[in-house]
């Protein structure tokens, strides 16, 4: 499915879990990415913080289970093991009702963090663990290293978010995934009217300095801008059964297929086809096949 698996990760974040009525499931969009790259072949590792608590205990072996690299994951007394209470509403669609403080809103800068770093060459980060100073400072320390490929992924979870914060996250990146929702409401925070999408990446381009910007669309697929040309999938048709994580996996998939076989439209195709089969699956992480990845790209379906 890849040409070169030369290539790892580093995901920063939220580690949490989602909690649906009396159900939970193990979540947080950072890792979200981080396993989904995992499950491609690729070393990840996560820099977060969770719990001295049995809920820490079950996240952490959960991720050690699956492959990801620990070490800069901390464990802390003070704070409890982040949840999300989640809400669907009949077409899938989710809200989040995010506890706070949690661990990982503190995450600590460590050695173990410029061990971890040292060691790849790709940074993937959102916005969404900027809401407290915190893990806000340490990720801003973390982005002054020039060797990584940034990576940052827009997540926008009022009123957890400022637009001052979003545009020094924005200036640190070589590439930023937006939904579409959120590329309006920043372009038009910061006094930019288009008439087009690509009209305003290209204005968040310019004004950022990212090389490369991403927009989802839902079930209308994705548009890339990638070396100032413009790629795009129009969407599969699924049956949707929740949203959660549908973003994580397309970028995770995105990202691996990009940096590793570096064809801009076989990435975006087969990231919308992982994203259409995890929303049309319950939970953010499920297990995918390359038979199912492959027919869903392969058929006529798509909308």
């Amino acid at each position: 499915m890849f040409n070169n698996l030369d290539i790892s990760f580093a995901s920063f974040g939220e580690v949490l879990f989602d909690v649906f009525g009396t159900d939970r499931k193990i979540g947080g969009a950072p890792l979200n990415i981080a396993l989904r790259i995992k499950s491609y072949g690729f070393p990840v590792a996560m820099i977060s913080a969770i719990g001295q608590d049995d809920l820490g205990e079950e996240l952490w072996q959960f991720m050690y289970n699956k492959g990801i690299l620990l070490s800069a994951v901390d464990r802390l007394k003070q704070l409890p093991t982040g949840s999300v209470q989640v809400t669907l509403n009949e077409q899938g669609s989710a809200t989040y009702d995010i506890q706070y403080p949690a661990a990982w809103d503190c995450i600590p800068y460590t050695k173990k963090i410029n061990q971890v770093l040292d060691s790849v060459q790709v940074l993937i980060y959102g916005s969404l663990a900027c809401r407290h100073e915190v893990s806000r400072q340490t990720l801003f320390e973390i982005l002054e290293k020039e060797h990584l490929y940034k990576v940052f992924d827009v997540n926008l979870r009022a009123p957890f978010y400022n637009y001052t914060t979003l545009l020094s996250l924005m200036e640190q990146a070589d590439f930023i995934k937006f939904n579409d929702d959120e590329i309006f409401e920043i372009a038009e925070a910061m006094g930019k009217d288009h008439s087009s999408l690509e009209e305003t990446m290209r204005s968040i381009a310019t004004i950022s300095g990212a090389t490369s910007i991403c927009v989802t669309r839902g079930k209308y697929g994705a548009v890339l801008l990638w070396k100032e040309e413009f790629y795009e999938n129009g969407g599969y048709h699924v049956q949707v059964v929740d949203t959660v994580g549908a973003g994580d996996s397309f970028l995770g998939t995105l990202l691996c297929k990009l940096l590793s076989d570096k064809d801009p439209q076989q990435a975006i195709d087969m990231a919308c086809a992982v994203g259409s089969l995890v929303a049309a699956s319950a939970g953010a992480n499920p297990v995918l096949s390359e038979t199912e990845i492959r027919e869903l790209m392969n058929s006529t379906e798509e909308s």
